[in-house]
């Protein structure tokens, strides 16, 4: 074994430096992405600390129509929180896509005490009219249910600040990982999220809907706002690194700005 190793380097040396610190990084950095392992346990075991249940909504609105269905939708929260609040319904946030691949779009996310409490809600909430006039606006709706994950916590209301005449805006990050990485996901960003630690709002992982699919949301008071801290962050050291381990899990990604409804919790 130490006759290879002391080959494979004499190898390296001949090839250019550029790609000589590529090969030495995945040969022999401790940190690097691992190869997938057996899973020993549940997800929802491992990444979360919380028994609660996050549904995330799409609602993809004629674009006509926009005005009309914040309104309603509006109406509809008010009515729900009104019916279901005291059995632990959370309305988390509701906001409009304002940058992103699809932007007649509103995205609501709601949080359930535990799967118990899913199954109730879903057993006893029977359509109403606001409902019903709801649908008469959208083109196509879909959902997801979700964990959080235990770095990121429970998000709490965040009100504008007194310096402030517009509500914050919020990107919404999601990523589609590679199967079998969910876990060494969360171990890099347990770390990661300590570098931002004021923007963050929401960490989730799917668990019905698309799968291996995770949603951070960020919260910044305007665009330069989040320009300064996502250079601040790559100001910090151990930050490049953090990024470059998580880079290869990914298959897929996207980003959008959203702004928050004049309901939302989360302004």
């Amino acid at each position: 074994m130490h006759l290879l190793k002391n080959n494979t380097l004499k190898l390296i040396n001949l090839i250019q430096p550029q790609i000589q610190k590529t090969i030495l990084r995945t040969l022999f950095n401790p940190f690097a992405p691992k190869p997938i392992e057996a899973a020993k346990d549940a997800h929802s075991n491992l990444l979360t600390d919380t028994k609660n249940v996050f549904e995330v909504q799409y609602h993809t609105v004629k674009p006509s129509s926009m005005t009309d269905y914040e309104s309603n939708y509006c109406d509809y929260a008010t009515q729900m929180l009104g019916k279901y609040s005291s059995t632990g319904l959370v309305h988390t946030g509701s906001w409009r896509v304002h940058i992103g691949n699809v932007e007649n779009q509103f995205i609501h996310i709601w949080m359930y005490k535990n799967f118990s409490h899913l199954d109730d809600f879903v057993s006893n909430s029977n359509k109403n009219a606001i409902n019903d006039k709801l649908n008469q606006f959208i083109i196509q709706r879909s959902n997801q249910i979700c964990l959080s994950f235990s770095y990121f916590g429970i998000p709490q209301p965040r009100p504008k600040s007194d310096d402030q005449s517009n509500p914050n805006i919020y990107e919404m990050r999601s990523y589609w990982l590679k199967p079998g990485t969910l876990i060494e996901w969360g171990n890099l960003w347990h770390k990661g999220v300590q570098y931002r630690p004021d923007a963050k709002v929401l960490g989730v992982f799917s668990q019905i809907g698309d799968l291996y699919n995770v949603h951070h949301m960020w919260s910044y008071k305007n665009f330069q706002h989040r320009k300064q801290m996502r250079t601040n962050a790559w100001a910090k050291p151990g930050w490049s690194e953090n990024v470059e381990f998580t880079v290869p899990l990914i298959r897929k990604m996207e980003s959008k700005i959203l702004v928050p409804l004049k309901i939302s919790p989360l302004q």
